[in-house]
């Protein structure tokens, strides 16, 4: 993973130019600069892990997943394929956490709330839980790193280890026990199994990219983005005159390999039998048309369990009905076309955005590269990462940036592989410095609010984000313990609370009446509602919960007295 690059006899890039005087990092500097790197990122994970409240998804994963390794119980979570809760449950192993009793019809949530937060002390239930991902996370900035350092050498690999270690985006879902993170890691294994076996095919490396493949199919139903993309590669390649030899016979062995070992992980991932849905949570959901044949046929064959495919219905479903988002002080149910682009425009770092302009302006002028295996890296991480901006432009599930994260792995690794030219140019290595500070210092200045809810200047930073995006863009229900900071900070002994998500006020020591929100634990409702000191959630705030109408409506009038956290507080008199 981490051999020099193939360079061309005349001693040019055929992609960056001419390079050859560019001063290399000597192995001793380069191996301090990734230490202090990944130390870094492990660092801020570590801040999240234990400054972040529980998110909204985090109760559903980390209760599924302990009953899935704990007895074997796969029901709770069934419309995402099961690896992800299961990974977050590694971390409770030897915990031995409190399990109550899951009866017939009880609701599925309230099970969750039951195991974290009164049979079990929710703080280090979770913190144990996000330990794995976190993990995860590290080793996928290695493995861009290397990658990246296979690509365009040792400056384009601690490029791609700067990005990713100060990227607000990774960093705010790599220690989350969610399936983002996981999904993206995995994704981006399985492309890069898929080149290094197209460097030098083999059975071996053919076994490498389906076992890959499998572990991001056992994550996410979407990972299969990648079998696309890399047919797409494999033609070129095919078409190529410097193709590996024998690239026909090893194609049909990485068939056979796919067509065994990804079912093969995928019921592993299941416990080796299959799984009945929940009859409390709906019933199996039907995909109508040429869907329905197709999946019909798949479970009538039973080579792959039948409660991986009824997920993937039951997000098809969900993908035609909508989930009611937001844009730019809009709420729509079908989504916009311009969201990821907003997104991706409000929720990375400067340094970042005028990085990949930087590299897009580089590759572009470049020459074709010469290098079969730098081109297929290039048609990989461009493909990839433009099918994920088009699904999440075309999809009507848009809650979130956080859907974008698999595609940033790859734009990081078009911006590392430019970096040795920009480096060699008049001015190349202030410019590459000024861009490191303008990416890393935003993520820094962030990390005490927390990742999650960064904004860049373009949003007006996190007190603007609300006017732009909501949802898990800002608040997922994370900042109850910033609000609990703020209180003691303030002197606030009590509050009028409008919440929305899966934590818990009680845990935190705030004294509340609930006002109506959306939440697991019983609601207090106060006497006189809106009064005293009173703290909404953002979403609430601009009406995306569409069940409760629209009460927060008279105070989007009028200017917040203080945020707490994301918080919207206003004083409004006796209470």
């Amino acid at each position: 993973m981490t051999d020099s690059p193939p360079r061309p006899a005349s001693g040019r890039s055929s992609l960056t130019g001419d390079v050859g005087g560019a001063v290399r990092p000597g192995r001793g500097v380069e191996a301090a600069l990734v230490v202090a790197l990944v130390l870094t990122l492990a660092g801020q994970l570590a801040w999240g892990i234990v400054s972040d409240g529980l998110t909204n998804d985090e109760v559903l994963y980390v209760s599924a997943g302990y009953r899935q390794l704990a007895l074997g119980d796969f029901r709770l979570s069934p419309a995402h394929p099961p690896l992800a809760p299961s990974l977050a449950a590694l971390g409770l192993l030897g915990l031995h956490p409190r399990v109550p009793p899951l009866e017939r019809g009880e609701p599925i949530l309230e099970w969750c709330r039951q195991f974290v937060h009164v049979q079990n002390e929710a703080g280090p239930l979770l913190r144990r839980a996000r330990v794995p991902v976190a993990i995860l996370t590290l080793l996928l900035s290695l493995l861009l790193w290397g990658w990246a350092r296979a690509l365009a050498g040792p400056q384009a690999g601690l490029a791609a280890l700067c990005l990713a270690a100060f990227h607000p985006s990774l960093v705010a879902h790599g220690h989350l026990a969610t399936t983002d993170a996981p999904a993206t890691a995995f994704t981006v294994l399985a492309a890069w199994a898929f080149w290094y076996w197209l460097r030098a095919p083999g059975t071996g490396r053919a076994l490498l990219v389906a076992a890959a493949l499998g572990l991001a199919a056992a994550t996410r139903v979407t990972s299969f983005v990648v079998v696309p993309v890399a047919l797409v590669v494999l033609l070129g390649a095919w078409r190529d005159r410097a193709r590996p030899p024998g690239l026909g016979r090893s194609s049909l062995a990485l068939l056979l390999a796919l067509a065994l070992v990804v079912p093969a992980v995928l019921w592993a991932a299941y416990g080796l039998h299959d799984t009945p849905w929940p009859e409390d949570l709906m019933q199996r959901p039907r995909v109508g048309g040429g869907g329905a044949a197709f999946l019909d046929a798949v479970d009538a064959t039973r080579v792959v369990p039948v409660a991986y495919t009824a997920g993937l219905r039951f997000q098809i479903e969900h993908g035609r009905e909508g989930h009611v988002g937001y844009l730019l002080g809009e709420r729509r149910r079908t989504g916009w076309w311009s969201y990821g682009l907003v997104a991706f425009g409000v929720k990375n770092t400067p340094g970042f955005l005028l990085a990949l302009a930087g590299a897009a302006w580089v590759i572009a002028r470049g020459r074709k590269p010469e290098e079969p295996s730098l081109r297929a890296a290039l048609g990989l991480s461009i493909g990839l990462a433009l099918t994920v901006f088009l699904a999440v432009s075309l999809g009507r599930i848009q809650i979130g940036e956080r859907y974008l994260l698999p595609a940033y792995p790859f734009l990081i690794l078009l911006v590392a592989v430019a970096v040795p030219a920009i480096w060699a140019r008049r001015l190349g290595k202030a410019a590459l410095l000024l861009l490191a500070l303008a990416h890393a210092g935003p993520t820094l200045a962030a990390t005490p609010g927390g990742a999650l809810s960064y904004f860049n200047v373009l949003a007006g930073g996190r007190d603007g984000g609300h006017r732009v995006l909501l949802d898990s863009n800002l608040d997922w229900g994370q900042d109850l313990p910033r609000l609990a900071a703020w209180m003691r900070r303030e002197g606030v002994g009590h509050v009028q609370l409008a919440y929305q998500g899966s934590d818990d006020p009680a845990r935190l020591g705030i004294d509340r009446e609930d006002l109506p929100g959306e939440h697991l634990y019983p609601a207090r409702p106060p006497a006189v509602p809106f009064s005293g000191v009173v703290v909404v959630s953002p979403n609430l705030l601009q009406g995306l919960v569409p069940r409760l109408g629209d009460p927060y409506a008279p105070l989007r009038q009028r200017q917040p007295d203080d945020r707490a956290g994301v918080y919207f507080v206003y004083r409004l008199g006796p209470g």
